[in-house]
């Protein structure tokens, strides 16, 4: 008897610190659906969210979508009208470049709408070192930080790998003129600037290295009304 009394209280022993444990582990799993779910309300689930990794940054624009592509000068609207709201009274510009559009906007009014070209998206790759250029136009709110008459241009590296021609020797071979045009506009974005092109018959493409290139006639529009410290809009 004695025997059997021992053995059913070591059983209940044993069987405390499972039902312990059973307990513990059920608590902490409702507590853990519960901070999820809490997540997910505060944060969001992730669904449908794209990260701007590096990968999407080397392979170049997104693919535009279905709307950009079937009824772009809604998309325009669309963006122009949101732009109202947000948009300097004073003088600045606008560029889209995804279509290749600029805009010049004068205390409220549109006195200027031209065809530019913006970057291509595409990627260049030293093959000699481990460097690689993205040849994209930036988007954000920049500002005319200079001017430019007869500007120069100096060719950097990847001018000379894309052309698979060797380094000059002298650094002043790497300086052109007329390749910009009759003028600049500096960016506050270091190495990106509006100007002029030898190229006006591809004015309206994705072709540029990431600066924004103008036809000469919209060009001197824009050097004669656009004043250092305006504010410039790439979307």
């Amino acid at each position: 008897m004695s025997q059997s009394v021992d053995m059913e209280m070591a059983t209940d022993a044993k069987e405390g610190p499972n039902l312990l444990k059973i307990a513990f582990i059920s608590i902490f799993s409702i507590f853990a659906i519960f901070l999820f779910l809490i997540s997910l309300f505060l944060f969001g689930s992730g669904y449908k969210s794209s990260l701007i990794t590096e990968k999407i940054l080397k392979d170049g624009r997104e693919i535009p979508s279905g709307e950009e592509l079937t009824e772009p000068e809604e998309v325009i609207k669309v963006a122009k009208n949101r732009l109202e709201k947000v948009a300097p009274t004073k003088v600045f510009i606008v560029i889209d470049r995804v279509h290749n559009r600029l805009w010049l906007r004068e205390n409220g009014d549109t006195t200027l709408e031209a065809l530019v070209s913006a970057g291509a998206g595409s990627v260049l790759k030293d093959p000699n070192k481990n460097r690689e250029w993205v040849f994209d136009t930036p988007m954000g709110r920049f500002k005319v930080k200079g001017k430019r008459q007869n500007p120069l241009w100096t060719a950097p590296d990847w001018e000379f790998i894309e052309s698979k021609e060797p380094f000059p020797k002298n650094y002043s071979d790497r300086v052109e003129e007329g390749m910009l045009g009759e003028y600049a506009l500096d960016l506050d974005s270091p190495g990106y600037m509006i100007h002029g092109t030898l190229y006006e018959r591809l004015i309206g493409r994705n072709v540029t290295h990431g600066c924004v290139r103008v036809g000469r006639d919209d060009l001197r529009i824009l050097w004669k009304k656009v004043p250092i410290g305006s504010t410039v809009f790439i979307f």
